[in-house]
């Protein structure tokens, strides 16, 4: 057996390098390779901008005439001088003088709008559930006052109010309706009949109003008939005793 592959290297595993890897390594090691004119213009630049022109080798009239005014190698010019060249960045594409940087700019304000845009957005869903739970809590509120303004009424002897919570179906609205017109023709009086108009009228006014106005007229009902406070949920026995004891009208006057 011979001992050859103990003393020569293991040559590399062809998986380790990609197929342009091996075939640019290929082309290199190839003498006859041509390069292409891209990077043979990459390739004299980067030479170019690494071999210094201040050295003696390289020296220049231009650089006599420098090193005359007092310039030594590796120093600037002057008292705050540069002592490297001035970096450029070489320009790929085809636009003109300055519209990559507007192309930048205008990137900039879209996405500027963008980011105005989805903040707003969020501040007008924030807004929106604030508004509906706001919503929300009124009409619990409101549920508790006609509730409220339906026992007391009752207490005191009165049979229906255009303030209390009324949960007629429409079925039941049709036969109600058909009812009255039987009564209506038989027995009932043209007086209770307007009395009955007249309570549907303003009854469908109050259902018109918003929640808040609701809860507004029941309170100022209960405050001012019963003497009653939503706020402290009691019932005083008299206008001064309730101007004297409670806190106030609003919500906040109780915190």
């Amino acid at each position: 057996m011979s001992s050859k592959f103990l003393t020569e290297p293991p040559p590399e595993p062809s998986h380790s390098l990609t197929y342009a890897e091996r075939r640019r390594r290929k082309q290199l090691l190839n003498k006859s390779y041509n390069k292409p004119r891209r990077e043979l213009e990459n390739d004299y630049r980067e030479q170019a901008l690494a071999k210094r022109i201040d050295t003696e080798e390289n020296e220049s009239p231009g650089l006599k005439l420098l090193k005359k005014m007092g310039y030594e190698q590796g120093k600037g010019l002057g008292n705050s001088g540069r002592t490297e060249p001035i970096k450029f960045e070489l320009k790929q594409d085809k636009l003109g003088l300055g519209m990559a940087t507007e192309i930048k700019h205008k990137a900039q304000a879209e996405l500027a709008k963008v980011a105005k845009r989805a903040k707003f957005e969020e501040d007008s869903f924030r807004e929106r559930v604030r508004q509906e739970n706001l919503e929300k809590r009124v009409e619990g509120q409101l549920r508790k006052l006609q509730n409220i303004c339906e026992t007391l009424d009752t207490k005191h002897g009165i049979e229906d109010n255009i303030y209390w919570q009324h949960e007629e179906t429409a079925d039941n609205e049709i036969k109600n309706n058909n009812n009255d017109e039987i009564l209506f023709e038989e027995q009932v009086v043209e007086d209770d009949e307007g009395e009955k108009v007249q309570f549907q009228k303003e009854r469908q006014e109050f259902e018109d109003l918003k929640p808040s106005e609701k809860l507004d007229r029941i309170f100022r009902y209960l405050r001012e008939t019963y003497y009653y406070c939503f706020w402290c949920g009691c019932e005083y026995g008299s206008a001064e005793e309730i101007d004297q004891e409670c806190p106030g009208y609003e919500e906040e006057d109780h915190d």
